[in-house]
């Protein structure tokens, strides 16, 4: 999860804001709910989390990254297995087994001192890799961007992972709201540009559309991503998916 903020930040800053954009075709709804989750984000979310960051201790800050962590390393081992990646099967097991036992329930991040290094793998990812179009770009309410494709790891989580161990109802609402509020305290460093931006909008979409693509082709794409509308370059999307089966235009683009 700490690794979330830098990466995204670098894809944000190298986002163009475009008035048009082929891979969101659903933008008259998906702006309205972004501007609701804005809402809610300035009025509660925000604040809450600049408060964990600037009075929690460190050390509890940390305690709390490292345990979300773990479990995004666990979700990444069926992924990198999905996509033939057995060295980072191996290695995702080694760290989730390490980090479980003698990190104290992921607490501890003591696979990485051997190291094991983090395998940034998700369901999505494992999607595109075997051709899967990314489907529309989705804004959704009290969540943020996604597309369709990649809905398939948040609901994975939803069917199963620890979640399902937590009793009582008190307990499974205080996971998801610390890991809310961790995961939004690490993504602070965004504001400012995210603030500056002439379309905030347009600004984070296009920054995670770039985002996924370059993670579904493990940092090494083939062609940029065209994003533009596609009266403008039609041309050019079809020349990236003639060359590239793992690439086409409009809603069915794999990223």
């Amino acid at each position: 999860m700490r690794l979330i903020a830098p990466l995204l930040l670098t894809t944000l800053l190298a986002a163009c804001a475009s008035p048009g954009n082929n891979y969101d075709p659903l933008e008259p709804v998906n702006r309205p709910i972004y501007g609701f989750n804005r809402a809610v984000d300035k009025a509660l979310l925000r604040p809450v989390a600049t408060g964990w960051r600037d009075y929690m201790p460190p050390p509890i800050q940390t305690g709390v990254s490292n345990f979300f962590g773990n479990i995004d390393d666990l979700f990444a081992i069926p992924a990198s297995a999905l996509q033939g990646k057995w060295q980072s099967t191996a290695t995702g097991t080694g760290r989730v087994l390490m980090n479980t036992t003698f990190g104290i329930a992921g607490l501890f991040d003591i696979a990485s001192r051997v190291p094991l290094a983090k395998q940034d793998e998700d369901f999505g990812q494992a999607l595109g890799y075997w051709g899967v179009g990314s489907g529309p770009y989705l804004m959704l309410p009290f969540y943020g961007p996604l597309t369709l494709r990649d809905s398939v790891d948040p609901l994975s989580r939803l069917a199963w992972g620890p979640i399902d161990y937590i009793e009582p109802l008190a307990g499974q609402i205080g996971y998801y709201s610390v890991g809310l509020v961790n995961l939004r305290a690490e993504l602070l460093p965004l504001d400012a540009a995210l603030d500056e931006a002439l379309d905030p909008y347009a600004f984070m979409r296009d920054g995670y559309l770039q985002r996924r693509w370059f993670k579904v082709h493990d940092g090494n794409p083939p062609h940029p991503l065209p994003m533009g509308d596609p009266d403008d370059d039609g041309d050019a999307d079809k020349a990236a998916g003639a060359n590239d089966p793992a690439s086409g235009a409009a809603t069915g683009a794999t990223q």
